[in-house]
């Protein structure tokens, strides 16, 4: 249901973009794909279903780790990248940008989607109806980034939007978000929103009752729908966000959402105009002319907790990016005490254990103490603290902690180590040895001197790996009693072809 959900979303996240109306989930439709997908897995092979009703689009990805595994939003990224082959507006002289088309193709109105998987491989299917890729039909069914330039895509939601402002505003709206919702959530969402902003210079935000209240008309709409679009003709900057969960008893926090938009300043050509939207919601967090805030949350039956957040003045202006998105500010340690400002260096900064002690907590310095106890056993150079990726570790924990599973983190430039360990006693908190000593241990399954991957051994091989140079470390506990350990290294170890020369046997 995760993954259904997250493909979900990232299918109309890119729908969004190009105007058209967003897909819903059919359940029947998803039985065809899981079937479809567990026939290409027993017979390894990747070929289109026999199905006249459907759609499809494919992929697959395979890992020598059996334990590999994607989210819902990989393949639909795939798929989507082949806009860079399409030509809007004509008629494509072949399909080599079909998965494309298929994901934004106007048409469609339903998606039925699942994987399956065998070891390090997984075979994702998806199913549209009705179908895409019609000849004849892509002009009007695959307009570019933005929609149309014209209104017929417009509904007018007017009527519907002030009868459910009248509903919603005689119900105690307080008591219905803390049901789902964690501590403070406007305050910790404006308080996310001030710390990246501050991080590249731009004044802070500040909270707006009646943009809060038209915010929360938006999520509450989207909720009862349980879609994701954007508000037709509003006035305010905008942005939206969804997350799945089976559990019940769910809760969000205020700045999950606001670290997901920001995630997308890696895309952002600083200095210069977006040639597409792909850093649209990060631009919009830190756009220096917007000046006020307001948000709202939503939960439905279904288990989608929907947030809206509008922005005044509103950003993403064409031609006015380069003074309003500047890039991240690397900030003196020294100075940021000073001033007392809760502040960030920038990526390069490296310090050592002796040089900036009070920068990073006493967990993370007791790890690292320990990390090199370790690695000097195998004659191997000490790692030092980076404070960028600790933060980094921080959030994925944090991440692990909330939604009380243990996953490594997609995509990511590091290389990682996890732990989790749970107590009855909710006060117990695990130390720094606990987490990195268990890694360790598994030097006792590890063959010194061949260049073989045993994936009983890669936390331990990790810890030592000679290249590995910086170290980033968080732990998070959440109140089911578990706790979570992420630790982030650079550059990556576990390389095929080069554990000979990386993990060298422990001094006699």
């Amino acid at each position: 249901m995760d993954f259904q959900q997250e493909c979900l979303q990232a299918h109309n996240e890119y729908r969004l973009n190009h105007g058209v109306p967003p897909l819903k989930l059919n359940r029947d439709m998803c039985k065809f794909s899981e079937y479809w997908a567990n026939n290409l897995i027993k017979k390894s092979v990747l070929t289109h279903s026999n199905n006249r009703d459907y759609g499809e689009n494919l992929f697959c990805i395979q890992s020598s780790n059996p334990n590999f595994i994607i989210d819902g939003k990989k393949a639909v990224e795939n798929w989507y990248e082949e806009i860079k082959c399409h030509t809007f507006g004509v008629e494509p002289n072949s399909l080599a940008s079909g998965h494309f088309t298929q994901v934004v193709w106007k048409d469609s109105k339903e998606l039925g989607v699942a994987f399956a998987k065998s070891g390090g491989k997984i075979v994702v299917v998806a199913n549209y109806f009705p179908a895409g890729n019609i000849i004849g039909h892509f002009a009007e069914n695959v307009p570019p980034l933005g929609g149309f330039q014209t209104n017929n895509n417009h509904i007018d939601l007017s009527d519907k939007i002030n009868k459910l402002s009248i509903k919603f505003t005689k119900s105690p709206s307080q008591k219905f978000n803390e049901e789902i919702t964690e501590g403070n959530f406007e305050e910790d969402f404006l308080k996310a929103h001030n710390n990246f902003r501050r991080r590249h210079g731009v004044p802070p935000l500040k909270l707006d009752r009646k943009l809060c209240k038209y915010s929360q008309e938006w999520a509450t709409y989207l909720a009862q729908r349980n879609i994701l679009e954007h508000r037709p003709g509003s006035n305010y900057g905008e942005n939206i966000y969804c997350i799945f969960s089976s559990d019940p008893n769910f809760t969000i926090n205020g700045h999950s959402p606001v670290e997901t938009w920001y995630e997308e300043a890696s895309q952002h050509p600083f200095g210069k105009e977006p040639s597409n939207l792909k850093s649209g919601h990060f631009s919009q967090v830190i756009w220096k002319s917007s000046e006020f805030l307001g948000v709202g949350v939503a939960k439905n039956s279904q288990g989608s907790t929907y947030v809206v957040a509008n922005y005044s003045p509103a950003g993403n202006f064409v031609g006015h990016y380069v003074e309003n998105v500047p890039a991240a500010k690397p900030i003196v340690y020294e100075e940021s005490m000073r001033t007392g400002k809760d502040s960030r260096p920038s990526t390069s900064s490296i310090t050592s254990l002796s040089e900036n002690y009070g920068k990073f907590s006493e967990f993370a310095i007791e790890s690292l103490k320990i990390h090199n106890e370790y690695r000097r056993k195998h004659g191997v150079p000490d790692l030092v603290l980076n404070e960028e990726m600790c933060q980094y570790a921080q959030d994925w924990a944090d991440t692990c902690a909330r939604t009380a599973s243990l996953q490594h983190r997609a995509n990511s430039n590091y290389g990682e180590n996890i732990f989790s360990v749970y107590s009855s006693d909710y006060s117990h908190t695990p130390t720094p040895r606990d987490a990195i000593k268990e890694w360790y241990d598994e030097v006792k399954r590890h063959t010194f001197g061949v260049e073989r991957v045993n994936q009983s051994t890669l936390h331990f091989t990790q810890v030592i790996w000679k290249d590995s140079k910086e170290l980033g470390i968080g732990m998070a506990k959440n109140k089911r009693g578990q706790t979570y350990v992420v630790a982030n290294y650079s550059p990556r170890g576990n390389y095929i072809g080069q554990f000979v020369e990386n993990v060298p046997r422990p001094k006699s």
